[in-house]
């Protein structure tokens, strides 16, 4: 544990199980002497942990700890731990292995799970999901594999590493353990992008007619917001947040022009992509046929996705942040001789930004008074409680239209992998990384359930993390309605006025379970009562510091 808290490990995110004695017992014995250890999160839940690790790496841009039990606990944390692979976050996943000997060792069998739960390859369900796995062998190489796990995991692309511990193996006493520090091994440096490579990048869009930058993931880095600014508006380049899981751009840029990408898809004769693995689709969305496309990431190619055909020109190796900065410096030469070009596009793009705020804000009058509430009123409420440093944790439901951002880390979506049941724990480790800030999670009512909410309810009140959830309540699992229509055009399922798998109308007093934690929750029907809904909310999150629940029944 003393070794974890000098690498740099916060917090120890778990779900305990037999194979613990051994680590419970050295947290309980560093608390006792005040020897330096993560702090120990209980979660009744693996998703749980597994997304409070996420979020708060996503908001302090520190690697943490989740460990579970044995292969039952690997298994029922899968979904979080492949929506972290997808999302780049880095953690440490460990789980401990059931014992195999049957007597005679510091930790054998005991019980008869001890045989039901040995596998012959435990890390093999979820190797595809981790950057490197390895069991520990024994007490003397614990710093070797604690250092090699931790390096390979902070190394970009980063994401997380997979450490099992077979209970004989840390039952074992040492007389003597010794550490070197700091640490011997140290991630790789972030990748720079190719001189070469990057001049043709610089050219090619300081004489696009049209450039376009699509940006989904680029955001993730807390270093990485102020780089695509200052590029987009030193060169007029328009920039769309498809898809997008954090901000990249403030929502007042003037080059910042929403989040569809085809109108102006259509048109770009240049398009640099950053770090977006579906940068557009396919079957929908149509490039001229003489565009010129780049994608800019620490892995362009997105080696880890079996098939992926969008089209790539140039696939420039870079972190984001080092690259785009390079970019700006080396677009200084080529851009001068297309200055009028530049603020010709600066002045049509004002314009063409101006009539999608015009449109957004005929939509949000003509539904501000709807009933049920219209998502886009929500999310313009919710915009009105926040400030700029309150972090939006969005999981299905919330328009981002409506919510200005300016900072980094200040919206979260974790479901990079679809994986629902994000939001809730992914709003828990953000508050516990950042005590200080009002976090706001905005939930659809499937995800909401996905999210274990009763075991995350409990991490909230036991650990001091008042968070405000406010749930998106359709009655409907939308996504999937939606997709069987695209899928099944003109079908039964389309025409029926309730098909099978898809509505969520059974029992939705959702209000009423963060009670179950001491909470404060309400049900809202009506558009006139969801400010002061709001209000009473956010005092009980922020004076009396309980966690709130708000079940906005929506279209």
């Amino acid at each position: 544990m003393t070794l974890l808290a000098e690498r740099g490990i916060d917090y120890l995110f778990a779900n305990a199980g037999s194979d613990f004695g051994p680590i419970i017992e050295a947290l309980t014995k560093a608390q006792a002497t005040g020897a330096p250890h993560p702090t120990p999160i209980t979660c009744p839940h693996e998703n749980t942990a597994l997304h409070m690790a996420i979020g708060h790496y996503l908001v302090s841009g520190r690697a943490q700890a989740v460990m579970v039990h044995t292969n039952v606990g690997t298994a029922n944390g899968l979904l979080g731990l492949m929506n972290a692979a997808r999302g780049g976050v880095p953690m440490l996943f460990s789980a401990g292995r059931t014992p195999t000997n049957e007597d005679g060792f510091a930790g054998h069998r005991d019980m008869d799970i001890n045989w039901m739960q040995e596998m012959y390859d435990q890390a093999g369900m979820l190797r595809e999901n981790v950057k490197w796995d390895y069991e520990l062998r024994n007490g003397e190489q614990l710093e070797t594999v604690v250092d090699r796990a931790l390096s390979i995991a902070r190394s970009e692309p980063v994401g997380p590493v997979y450490l099992t511990l077979q209970r004989e193996v840390i039952a074992r006493r040492m007389e003597r353990f010794t550490y070197r520090a700091p640490a011997r091994l140290q991630p790789a440096s972030p990748p720079a992008p190719d001189p070469v490579t990057l001049e043709r990048v610089a050219a090619l869009l300081a004489s696009a007619q049209a450039p376009l930058i699509i940006a989904a993931s680029a955001g993730r880095a807390l270093d990485v917001m102020a780089p695509p600014a200052r590029l987009a508006e030193r060169y007029a380049l328009p920039v769309i947040q498809y898809r997008n899981r954090f901000v990249s751009l403030p929502t007042h840029h003037a080059m910042n022009l929403g989040f569809d990408p085809g109108p102006m898809l259509a048109e770009a004769d240049a398009i640099l992509v950053l770090d977006a693995v579906v940068p557009w689709l396919p079957h929908q969305h149509g490039l001229r046929g003489d565009a010129t496309v780049i994608n800019m990431a620490p892995d362009p190619l997105y080696s880890y996705i079996p098939i992926r055909g969008h089209q790539s020109d140039i696939a420039l190796t870079s972190a984001i942040g080092l690259g785009l900065k390079q970019l700006e410096d080396a677009m200084i030469g080529p851009a001068k001789g297309n200055a009028a070009r530049i603020e010709a596009r600066r002045a049509a793009l004002g314009e063409r930004r101006a009539r999608m705020l015009d449109e957004r804000a005929r939509l949000l009058e003509a539904k501000k008074r709807q009933a049920p509430i219209h998502p886009a009123w929500l999310s313009h409420c919710i915009d009105q409680v926040k400030s700029d440093d309150t972090v939006v944790v969005t999981e299905a439901g919330l328009m981002q239209e409506y919510l200005a951002t300016t900072k980094p880390a200040t919206l979260l979506n974790a479901t990079a992998a679809s994986g629902l049941g994000a939001g809730i724990g992914t709003a828990l480790g953000a508050k516990l990384a950042a005590p200080d800030k009002l976090v706001i999670g905005a939930y659809g009512d499937g995800a909401y359930m996905f999210g274990n909410p009763i075991a995350s309810h409990f991490v909230s009140a036991e650990s001091d993390l008042p968070v405000l959830h406010v749930v998106f309540n359709n009655n409907v699992w939308q996504a999937v309605r939606n997709s069987t229509n695209r899928v099944m055009p003109n079908g039964y399922a389309q025409r029926s006025n309730r098909p099978p798998l898809t509505y969520l109308d059974t029992a939705n007093n959702y209000e009423k379970a963060v009670t179950v934690a001491g909470g404060h929750g309400e049900k809202v029907s009506a558009p006139d009562e969801l400010m002061p809904a709001l209000e009473r909310a956010l005092r009980a999150v922020i004076v009396e510091r309980r966690q709130s629940l708000l079940n906005v029944v929506c279209s």
